[in-house]
């Protein structure tokens, strides 16, 4: 028990007076002269201890009315803290997109915010952390408003990160209590470590939101599987928790026009493949769709495809008339340098580049290729007579193509043509049999890793392969082009060849971005100092952080946009492409993680499954049990009750 006012007690010491004057009573006794005492001497006795009885009584009633009147005054009452606590709550509420889920009471963000709303807590200061985020000293009125305005977010912080931003947020001063309450659905990819909460000397209510049916379907991405010149095949992976194996229908649109639709079957926590094909010539904005009662977030997923550009080539080496007449300004930036003149930043700006017969590569070189093939450059290979066999190998060892040979002086016939290759599989309407086959007059035998060939000659050695380097492709010629040792420039094969060089060169940007991520987009332009791109959706637009180097702005975002959709970069009023952004498919995944088992014996952590229930027991504990009126009602019983003794008790 616990006083408001302690300094009434001292009162008490007051008490002492009906003690005093009760044992020391100042009445004289007059004598009176009687005949016989006889009889009265037992008389007197009796009335004697009748009423030291009832003077004892009276004394006991006095000083149980008159100790409970001065203890109601000092405001007695029961609490778990002291009267000068200051209580400052913390709490974490999720809104990630996963509490999206269906619980008892509807969706988990909804009924957590409904359930601390009915809770009605109040408290020195509240702040309040979601995952995009902070409220701090928030008063009843303002915390229940901004609970109210709350939307999901598609930023989903660690909680790591989390408990960083709580420490800051801790009052540190004297007799204020902190508390911690952490709201969520504490999915297993945002895992909730043990020393983070341990180790610590805070303590943490855990809250999980748990959704009433663990089952999902969700669209977690697409990609690109083939493209040629005029078509692109999509592929989309389709994923489920449920164990049902019902065919689900996936639709694509091309923004509001549907396109087409197909239907697969689902397998528990195993993804299925859809296919769709769409035209490479035009802007297409792409959605794909699945019908899906769980969470919504993950039934639809934006991409665009950007109409081709002009596709950046450039040649080092010697120059021909040749490359010139296929790489047309129609659809080519062309250009033609010496390497002595040639400037090594402009690598990155191109999309294909050819070695044009050199006969030495530098070790500067090398490596600058090296870079543009793995950032998903192409690189065509031709040789040269005199080509240094120590650089080409110095060359092919650097990036993993396999390994060269010397040249070999053999006359050899170009008679193989693959028809399947991707490169010149929309060349031919039927397979040319009766060929006239070009000569080449020596070569590079090449043993190449993780390669397909295009055209090989007659003794099955490769004359033009493809192999494949990390994001990007190179193409090795086996022989020379000019006409000194080969034909080949006089073959109807060599316009469709180094054209879809060219134009398999061309890269499609990427599909769409994921929200929440820092994203790099790279935008081929030229603008002025004053000038600043930006980006606009439907119900949005943005200045992201952008740097402006030749010929192209690199654009980052990260907490910008905050919705799923399509997106233009503009500068001034003009569209310079076309993007989309995407919420992150972790949240589908509906793994939860074990806190009782986790955390169950830990001291300073309690677990419960019910918002309301954590913030009644919470309220239950700051509450101030007065005694007050049980003290005041004890005084009036024992007043009441000396009068009843002095009125009835005879003496």
């Amino acid at each position: 028990m616990q006083f408001k006012h302690p300094e009434i007690l001292y009162a008490l010491l007051l008490l002492i007076i009906p003690i005093i004057v009760h044992l020391f009573q100042l009445q004289r006794f007059q004598k009176v002269p009687f005949i016989n005492v006889k009889f009265l001497k037992q008389i007197e006795l009796q009335t004697r201890k009748s009423s030291q009885v009832k003077k004892w009584l009276i004394l006991f009633t006095r000083l149980i009315a008159f100790a409970a009147i001065i203890l109601a005054f000092a405001q007695p009452y029961f609490s778990n803290f002291e009267k000068n606590t200051q209580h400052n709550t913390i709490i974490y509420l999720d809104n990630s997109m996963s509490m999206e889920s269906k619980g008892k009471r509807g969706e988990l963000l909804k009924s957590a915010v409904q359930e601390i709303i009915e809770s009605n807590i109040s408290t020195s200061e509240i702040s309040l952390i979601t995952n995009d985020k902070i409220y701090k000293k928030l008063n009843n009125k303002n915390f229940k408003n901004e609970l109210l305005n709350l939307q999901y977010s598609p930023i989903n912080q660690d909680f790591k990160t989390i408990l960083l931003k709580s420490e800051q947020l801790k009052s540190n001063k004297t007799n204020t209590l902190n508390n911690f309450i952490l709201i969520s659905d504490f999915q297993f990819n945002n895992k909730l470590n043990k020393k983070d909460v341990t180790n610590v000397n805070t303590s943490f209510e855990l809250v999980k939101m748990a959704p009433e049916k663990i089952q999902n379907i969700s669209i977690d991405s697409v990609y690109i599987e083939e493209k040629n010149n005029n078509e692109i095949t999509l592929k989309a992976l389709i994923n489920t928790t449920d164990i049902s194996s019902e065919n689900t229908v996936v639709s694509l649109f091309d923004d509001s026009i549907l396109i087409g639709k197909t239907s697969t079957p689902l397998l528990q926590n195993q993804p299925s493949i859809v296919e769709f094909k769409i035209s490479s010539t035009e802007n297409f904005n792409g959605k794909l769709v699945v019908e899906d009662e769980n969470l919504l977030f993950d039934n639809t997923l934006f991409f665009t495809v950007n109409k081709p550009e002009k596709i950046n080539v450039i040649s080092i080496g010697k120059k021909t008339d040749y490359l010139s007449k296929i790489y047309t300004e129609n659809e080519f930036n062309f250009e033609q340098k010496h390497l002595s003149n040639f400037d090594y930043n402009s690598i990155q700006n191109q999309d294909l580049i050819i070695l044009n017969e050199l006969d030495k590569i530098p070790s500067s070189l090398n490596n600058s290729l090296k870079e543009f093939a793995n950032n998903g450059g192409n690189i065509t290979i031709i040789p040269s007579r005199n080509s240094d066999h120590i650089s080409y190998a110095s060359l092919f060892k650097n990036m993993n193509l396999g390994t060269i040979q010397p040249i070999q002086e053999k006359e050899l016939k170009i008679t193989n043509i693959n028809f399947a290759h991707p490169l010149l599989d929309e060349v031919f309407e039927k397979q040319v049999k009766n060929f006239q086959y070009p000569l080449s007059q020596h070569y590079f035998p090449t043993t190449l890793s993780s390669s397909s060939t295009i055209l090989s000659f007659e003794n099955k050695e490769n004359f033009i392969s493809e192999i494949k380097i990390n994001k990007g492709t190179m193409y090795w010629v086996a022989s020379p082009l000019n006409n000194k040792s080969s034909n080949f420039l006089n073959s109807p094969l060599i316009v469709p060849v180094f054209y879809n060089f060219g134009k398999q060169s061309y890269r499609v940007s990427q599909l769409y971005y994921t929200l929440s991520d820092e994203n790099n987009i790279e935008i081929r332009t030229s603008i002025k100092k004053d000038e600043v791109l930006k980006i606009t959706g439907e119900s949005t637009d943005f200045i992201p952080l952008q740097k402006v180097s030749r010929n192209k702005v690199l654009l980052t975002t990260s907490n910008q946009p905050i919705k799923s959709g399509f997106f233009k970069i503009k500068n001034n009023n003009k569209t310079l492409k076309n993007i989309a952004f995407n919420y992150n498919r972790q949240e589908s995944i509906l793994t939860y993680q074990d806190l009782e088992n986790e955390f169950g014996k830990a001291d300073n952590v309690t677990i419960s499954n019910s918002v309301s229930e954590t913030f009644n027991e919470l309220k239950n504990q700051r509450d101030i049990k007065s005694l007050f009126k049980w003290f005041l009602g004890i005084a009036v019983l024992f007043l009441l009750l000396e009068i009843f003794i002095l009125k009835f008790f005879k003496v």
